[in-house]
């Protein structure tokens, strides 16, 4: 032992090496947390994506038709307008059950769609309109049916999706 010279206590000198701290943990391997978390939101976002594209995809004859039967379209006539609707509904309803509807039954069947009847207190002028060679009263106005038709009855409503 040694004694120090200003004061009185003794000090000690022992053989000790000198302090190492473990290494910091390292971040990989992930835990498995970490892979769940990440696997849950490439999950979502693949999910995400695919309603998107399912959606569009779904929306998309709809869009079509609408299109093509813009109020600012004039030269459309009132016979290629209910073909449009004829065309999607197909795309959206069975086709075994709507290709067979004509004349009453299929405005009946337009009707069933949309809460407001727009068809069948029409109809007489729907068949001037479709089969004479006069031109009718109101043409803009069976093309809008046909438009809001369109806007309203597609896609199919889980409530009104039965036909007839």
């Amino acid at each position: 032992m040694k004694e120090s010279s200003d004061s009185t206590l003794p000090t000690l000198e022992l053989p000790l090496k000198a302090l190492h701290l473990p290494d910091a943990p390292s971040w990989f391997p992930l835990a498995w947390g970490w892979w769940a978390s990440f696997a849950a939101i490439i999950v979502a976002i693949l999910a995400v994506v695919l309603l998107i594209r399912w959606n569009k995809k779904k929306q998309a004859p709809k869009k079509t038709a609408l299109r093509l039967l813009k109020p600012s379209h004039t030269a459309v006539k009132p016979s290629a307008a209910i073909e449009l609707v004829r065309q999607a509904a197909l795309c959206y309803f069975p086709r075994e059950q709507v290709a067979q509807l004509t004349g009453k039954e299929w405005y009946a069947f337009l009707d069933s769609q949309l809460t407001d009847p727009l068809f069948q207190p029409n109809e007489h002028q729907w068949q001037a309109a479709l089969y004479q060679k006069d031109a009718v009263e109101n043409p803009e106005e069976l093309v809008e049916h046909c438009y809001q038709w369109v806007n309203d009855a597609l896609p199919p409503k889980k409530g009104r999706a039965k036909l007839g």
